[in-house]
Order: C-alpha cells, then sequence, then structure tokens
C-alpha cells in the first residue's frame, strides 16, 4: 500500500525533535520500555470544587516541573459520569431491543429516538447536531464498532423522520471517519461496507446520508480491492446497493467517501455556530486532530464540538491496594523500576490505537486536548466512565478516588450472538436473537439478501474476512467475547445531556519520558504506593471512595435509564494492549 499520509502542521512543533529522542531512548530501557518508547501518559481528576488543585498536588506538581521528562500537558473540563455495571448492561438491551423493533416496523423506527429520553426531533439535532462523526477502527481486532454505528444511525433516522412531519425535506449526516487505519485494506472495505448498505437504507426513506472519510478516496478503494482480491471495490458496492458504486467513483454524492470531516459544519447551511457531535471510538490521528482545530478557527463560524468518548478519561498509573479509598501517595522522579513499569500503557488501548509510531500517536492525543484547552468554549467533553473490571480512578495524593465499574456483558457477534457473560444472560441472548431475526427479515427473506438493502450481512459479521478466513487476530474476541464498548456508550451517552447524571471535573494529562535507568540500583516496591493519605491535604482525607449510589434499575421497556455517578458533586452542567477493548 501507499505509505502513512504525513502529520498536518498542528504536530510539526511537537514532534519535531521528539520523536527521534523517543525512538533512541528504547535502547537502554525494559521490556515494557521499549514497547512504549519510554513514554508514560499519566493522569488525574480533581473536583473543581472542593479539590486541591494542580499545585497543592504536589506529586503532580513536581512531574510538571521536570522538564528534562516532560513532554507536554493539558488540563480540561469534562463531564463525568459513572454508571453502574447493571446500568450499562440494560442501557444497551434496552437499546438493542427498541433497535429490533425500529428494523421490523416503521412506526418503531419513528419512536426509535424517543428511548433515549428526547422529546422531539427538533431537541435531538439541537442537541447534537445535523452532522455526527464517529471515528471508527471498523473491524480491525474487535468487533463492536458496528453495533455502535448501526444504533446511532438508526436514531438520527429516527429523529428526522420525526422532524420530516413539519420540515419534509429536513436532512442529516453521519460520518465514519476510518483514517486511523487507513491502510488496512479490512477496515476500509468494512467501512464502506457498512456505509453504503446504511445509506442505501435510510437515505431515501429518512433523509439520513451516511458516507465514510478517508484522506484519498481512490487509494482507499485501491486497498479495499486488494484486500478482496478484487478489480474494483466499487463493483462490489454496487452488488451491494445499486448506484452506489458509480457515487463513490465519481466522488461526489451524499455517500460519497470524503476526505475530512470539515464538510459538516457547511453542509447544512445553517448561519451562526453549529453543533457537531463528535464519537471516539478509536485511536486518533493526526489530521482528525486538525480537522476538530479548524473548526475551532474564526473562518469555520464557531463549530460547537459535543465529544463523547470511549475510553475512560483517567487511569491508575501505580500500584492501588485492593481495599484503598483514598489515592495513594506516589513521588516525582519515580524511585523504582517497579514504579516505572507500571505505568507504561496504562492508559485504555483506545488512546493508543492507531498505524502509526506510539509516540506520535500519544503526541496526537495530547495536542487534541490542548485544542481543547485553547476553545473551552467549543466543546462539551463527555466520559461516561467503564471498565474492564471494577476498579478506581486517579485523584490527587490523599483524596478519595472515584470508582468506576466493569463492563459486565462480554459477546461473541456472528450469526448467533454467543453471550459469554452477562448479568441477564438470558435477557441479552433473546435481545441479540431478536435483533438477528429482525434484520433477516428486512429484506424480505430469510437471508436478508436478495430483495433490497439489509443489515443481515453486517450484523452477522464475525471472526472471518471476507473470504472466509477465520482471522487470528480475533482469537480472543471468540474466546472471550467483545466487552460491547462503543455500542455501550451509544446506548449510554446518546441522551439530553442532562439525563446523563454526570459532573464536571478538571482532567489533567501529562506525557513524560522515563526509563527505568533513571532509578538503576533502586530494588523493592516504590515506597509511597501503599502509603495512604499521608501528609495530605485537602478534602477527604480518610474518605470513603465515591461509589455509585445504591439505587434500583428499572427494566420497562420505555424507561430512559439515567447513569449513576460516583462523587456527585452537585453540579450544574455545563452547556498499546492489542486485544481491543478498552
Amino acid at each position: 500500500g501507499a505509505p502513512l499520509r504525513r502529520s498536518p502542521a498542528l504536530l510539526a512543533p511537537l514532534l519535531r525533535p521528539r520523536l527521534a529522542t523517543a525512538m533512541a531512548a528504547t535502547s537502554s530501557s525494559t521490556s515494557n520500555g521499549a514497547k512504549f518508547s519510554n513514554l508514560q501518559l499519566r493522569s488525574v481528576l480533581d473536583d473543581p470544587t472542593s479539590g486541591a488543585g494542580a499545585g497543592a498536588d504536589g506529586a503532580w506538581a513536581r512531574l510538571l516541573a521536570d522538564r528534562g521528562r516532560l513532554r507536554g500537558h493539558a488540563e480540561t473540563g469534562v463531564l463525568l459520569s459513572l454508571p453502574s455495571s447493571e446500568q450499562a448492561e440494560v442501557s444497551l438491551l434496552v437499546a438493542v431491543e427498541k433497535l429490533a423493533d425500529a428494523m421490523s416496523n416503521g412506526t418503531a423506527l419513528g419512536d426509535f429516538y424517543a428511548h433515549f429520553g428526547w422529546s422531539s426531533g427538533e431537541a435531538y439535532f439541537e442537541a447534537l447536531g445535523e452532522a455526527q462523526v464517529m471515528l471508527v477502527d471498523l473491524d480491525h481486532n474487535d468487533s463492536d464498532d458496528r453495533l455502535a454505528i448501526v444504533l446511532l444511525a438508526y436514531q438520527m433516522a429516527s429523529a428526522n423522520l420525526a422532524r420530516r412531519a413539519k420540515a419534509p425535506i429536513a436532512a442529516c449526516t453521519l460520518l465514519l471517519d476510518g483514517r486511523t487505519y487507513e491502510n488496512s485494506g479490512l477496515t476500509v472495505w468494512r467501512t464502506v461496507r457498512l456505509a453504503v448498505r446504511l445509506h442505501a437504507l435510510l437515505f431515501k426513506r429518512c433523509g439520513l446520508a451516511v458516507a465514510p472519510i478517508f484522506g484519498d478516496a481512490q487509494e482507499a478503494l485501491g486497498r479495499a480491492a486488494v484486500y478482496l482480491g478484487s478489480s474494483s471495490a466499487t463493483a462490489e458496492a454496487e452488488r451491494l446497493a445499486p448506484g452506489s458504486g458509480a457515487e463513490l467513483q465519481q466522488g461526489s454524492g451524499p455517500g460519497a467517501i470524503r476526505p475530512n470531516f470539515r464538510g459538516a459544519w457547511t453542509d447544512t447551511g445553517t448561519a451562526g455556530p453549529r453543533t457537531v457531535s463528535l464519537w471516539i471510538l478509536s485511536g486518533l490521528c493526526s489530521e482528525q486532530a486538525e480537522d476538530v482545530r479548524s473548526g475551532c478557527s474564526s473562518a469555520s463560524g464557531g463549530v460547537r464540538f459535543v465529544v463523547f468518548e470511549q475510553a475512560q478519561p483517567a487511569w491508575q498509573s501505580v500500584e492501588v491496594p485492593k481495599d484503598a479509598e483514598v489515592q495513594p501517595n506516589w513521588d516525582w522522579p519515580l524511585a523504582t523500576v517497579e514504579a516505572v513499569e507500571k505505568a507504561y500503557g496504562a492508559e485504555p488501548s483506545n488512546i493508543r490505537s492507531g498505524e502509526r509510531p506510539y509516540p506520535e500517536i500519544l503526541d496526537t492525543y495530547l495536542a487534541f486536548q490542548q485544542v481543547v484547552v485553547a476553545n473551552p468554549g467549543s466543546f462539551v467533553y463527555v466520559c461516561p466512565a467503564l471498565a474492564r473490571s471494577d476498579g478506581t480512578l486517579p485523584a490527587p495524593c490523599g483524596q478519595p478516588m472515584w470508582r468506576v465499574s466493569g463492563r459486565p456483558l462480554t459477546v461473541v457477534p456472528g450469526a448467533v450472538y454467543e453471550v459469554k457473560k452477562a448479568l441477564d444472560r438470558a435477557r441479552a441472548e433473546k435481545a441479540f436473537r431478536r435483533l438477528i431475526e429482525a434484520a433477516s427479515s428486512q429484506a424480505g427473506n430469510g437471508a436478508g439478501e436478495g430483495a433490497g438493502p439489509s443489515l443481515y450481512a453486517e450484523l452477522c459479521t464475525g471472526s472471518t474476512d471476507d473470504s472466509g478466513r477465520e482471522r487470528k487476530e480475533l482469537a480472543h474476541i471468540l474466546k472471550y467475547g467483545t466487552f460491547m464498548s462503543d455500542a455501550i456508550l451509544v446506548a449510554l451517552a446518546a441522551r439530553p445531556l442532562d439525563a446523563l447524571g454526570a459532573a464536571a471535573v478538571v482532567r489533567r494529562l501529562a506525557v513524560v519520558q522515563v526509563s527505568a535507568d533513571d532509578c538503576q540500583g533502586v530494588g523493592g516496591s516504590h515506597a509511597g504506593a501503599a502509603a495512604v493519605g499521608e501528609g495530605a491535604e485537602g478534602r477527604g482525607s480518610g474518605g470513603a471512595p465515591r461509589g455509585a449510589a445504591e439505587r434500583e434499575v428499572s427494566l420497562m421497556e420505555a424507561d430512559v435509564v439515567t447513569p449513576a455517578r460516583s462523587g456527585c458533586l452537585g453540579l450544574p452542567m455545563c452547556s498499546p494492549s492489542d486485544d481491543g477493548a478498552s
């Protein structure tokens, strides 16, 4: 394939000369250090009303002052919600059940968006925008993007149908940005394939245009053709939906491949500030970060981004005793090899996902955060945090940690969705069975093919490639299942902001370069790792972790399930592990 695309101007000062320095540093590092180029992405969450602040957090202040190791940092405000495991599962299963109804019944399609708490189609688009962008890595090394995309597409289509009762020509756009893995023929084709099918199903009927994004359309389609062993990817698309091949080939029309998502705030023709929702389901590439920066420029008319990030906003980079209630003390510089090793790759895999070198990926993510810092009025940043298992999110030393719940559901997608783990296995199995049945009857026959566009083949996509060969990189999905992280994000967060149960917190990030050689000859555990609350100031010395409130979650079909939050702050709302699961 073609070489990786070059970074735009946004990252040039950030990457020179750090990339070469980081790569050279691996020669004297440990195995983890070599894997992560001796770089660590560290984080902390603070309460903006009663927290100690960055200056009063001694360890963090020393880290920021260490100019020899610090590559960059950012401090942003995010809306943090902390749903329980039960809320996460119920939200997804209700969404899947309602999606099956929407696929089977026109009336149910018109009502689908309302099950997420929206009062009208107008309210929906005012809050989330007429264009929404999903950063995706479809089928790269997991299987959960597809359902997330389908859920959001049907929600947008449903809301637009409701809006068309008053405005018959109302339209909206969903863009699937796959540039993070645009050198993968499989990922390109799976993104194009899903966009083509959704566009054929929902454009004429509901006014929803669905289009993929790749930097160079012809290069992307060429990679897809090579992957398929075909002379033309557009011909393959034409077989899926008549007319789509010509649209892709000509590069024009609402379903054509776009080079970026800057058109998301110019297509609508709306005067003044425009809202665009950005769903971060994969790692970021520099071109995507540059698009966001462009949207914040005055020339763009003032775009308001509503960002939904699947990855949890912070993570522990130090050892935390199982029963700890407040953040353990830690020192900077790190005192032991063990402390250094613990922090390599501690961030969610989604953050470090991408084709570019790890240093560039981290710099891109930090550059994106710095765009948010520079334009605080242009962003609402929503983080419904879940983890692989129950745990804690970091706070300043000596202060209560946030409790984060584990994702309860793991599923192996395919013609039959095998539920590996669930709080309510029977309901989960029934919900996914109903979804496949609805998709199979969508085109009027048992196979879901031949009589018209259908999502049956999409939703049945499992662990094989398009030639039917098992993909070794998905062996872990076959064994353990996918957490459905992306689909859970949409089910939880595609709601009115005041229904999310979120609180404003300060999120601090820092990229540091540190080698185990820095503490050569020092053994044993980090002296501060087990010391809890010693000499700490600020709130909560000795206080319990902020945990999700105990309350009953209604399983009624029409209920809007509102995620509980740990440590409700009572604030007003603001206007490479390579297993693929964060």
